[in-house]
């Protein structure tokens, strides 16, 4: 229980409302086709999906490499920061990265460029965007699996 609500204050409320603020206000004042708005949740549950399996993952390192917490923190956290910025600003090599192997892309980047209808600057294929859902899934199967075999292992300290 203690895990669930480390970190919890209800402050953060206000940052949720400020999103789903802006969001609405972004939304009104873009020029969006209807046709592409239906990408917007499907790319708020992507996010809550793949953020949950990066936490999981990292709980599950934690049954391997007990002083761990800083590798954690830069997946999630670092994660979190990092999808706060269009990934345009990033070299190429990282943008590969958060794509290919940690799919922090789907979360606003990928479906981002479909909503706007804009190219992707580092000419990833289109059907990318697309494949938020799979990737969140992926991952969340990969957590899933890494949280079940750290489990088996686990041996208490009896305390």
């Amino acid at each position: 229980m203690q895990t669930t609500v480390d970190r919890f204050t209800p402050t953060r409320i206000g940052r949720v409302l400020q999103a789903v603020i802006v969001l609405g206000v972004a939304m009104a004042e873009l020029d969006v086709p209807w046709q592409r708005v239906w990408m917007v949740p499907v790319m708020i549950a992507t996010a809550m999906v793949i953020f949950a399996s990066l936490w999981t993952l990292a709980g599950a390192l934690q049954f391997v490499v007990t002083d761990a917490p800083e590798v954690c923190n830069a997946f999630t956290y670092g994660g979190g920061q990092l999808s706060q910025y269009p990934f345009s600003v990033y070299g190429r090599d990282l943008v590969r990265g958060v794509t290919y192997v940690v799919p922090l892309a789907f979360i606003n980047w990928q479906p981002g460029l479909y909503v706007l209808g804009r190219d992707d600057p580092f000419g990833t294929p289109g059907f990318l965007r697309f494949a938020g859902p799979l990737a969140a899934l992926l991952l969340a199967l990969l957590a899933a699996l890494a949280w079940r075999q750290g489990v088996r292992r686990y041996r208490s300290t009896g305390s």
